[in-house]
């Protein structure tokens, strides 16, 4: 069966910036119904009969999908956090740098110097001024602490930052490109048909009008799927094509959380 003229329809760019695996929003009131006559056409494009168990674990792992799918372009980007943290520790330190500069007061001066010295002091009986009340109008307006207590939260502050960019370099790693969704997708189907003893292979042909038993039902799946969820639907070899990288992708994804799992005190035996 080749590609419908309109399968391109609905499908968006997608960023290649890493995101932040962070849910934002999903497609809770998205159900996966189709009809007897669509699983009718996908048995037979894929060449095999689906009981209705394995019909009902493919339903599963669609749901799953428009669950999930929705919510990756609303996903922050963790370069767009590394920007903001990185703003955050430039304020700090502009904070510290003004602090230490106007906190200096040299205490004695002679000769030429003398005036030098009577500035600064009179210099720094304005910076305490401006502290001290400083202080008192943070504790009056805030309720909460006084210039000291700024202070210690200020201090506080810089490892707080150098935590959070440890922290955030580790959920960059366990990130995501948008379009993830629909390679899980691929991979629950591909280790579905495994399991039942179905076709999962994928080969690429030179004609445009034939496709591997696999690729041909994720192509049918695909069809009943409304057009926003649709993926790399150019032609059979695209979708092939696409089917090999998701399950790459999500191989060495899983490799990797292994191998963190397997290096972490936890993970010892």
């Amino acid at each position: 069966m080749s590609v419908p003229a309109n399968s391109k329809r609905g499908q968006q760019r997608k960023s290649r910036r890493v995101r932040l695996p962070i849910a934002v929003g999903g497609g809770r009131d998205r159900e996966f119904t189709p009809q007897e006559s669509d699983w009718q056409r996908i048995e037979q494009e894929y060449g095999c009969q689906l009981s209705a168990e394995a019909r009902a674990e493919i339903a599963g792992i669609v749901e799953r999908y428009f669950l999930w799918q929705p919510g990756e372009a609303m996903a922050p980007f963790a370069d767009d956090a590394r920007r903001y943290l990185d703003q955050i520790q430039k304020s700090a330190d502009q904070f510290w740098r003004v602090l230490l500069e106007r906190s200096h007061t040299p205490m004695t001066g002679s000769g030429d110097d003398a005036h030098i010295a009577e500035k600064d002091s009179i210099r720094g009986v304005g910076v305490g001024y401006v502290q001290s009340h400083l202080g008192r109008f943070i504790k009056q307006f805030g309720s909460g602490p006084d210039w000291r207590g700024l202070l210690n939260v200020m201090q506080a502050t810089m490892p707080a930052i150098m935590a959070t960019r440890q922290y955030l370099d580790e959920q960059t790693k366990l990130g995501f490109v948008e379009g993830r969704a629909w390679d899980e997708l691929v991979w629950r189907l591909s280790e579905l048909a495994k399991q039942h003893g179905l076709p999962n292979g994928v080969a690429k042909s030179d004609d445009p009008t034939k496709a591997s038993p696999f690729v041909a039902l994720v192509r049918e799946l695909q069809l009943t799927f409304p057009d926003s969820f649709r993926r790399h639907g150019a032609s059979n070899a695209a979708l092939a094509e696409a089917i090999t990288v998701a399950r790459r992708e999500i191989r060495k994804s899983l490799a990797w959380r292994a191998a963190q799992k397997a290096n972490s005190p936890s993970g010892q035996n």
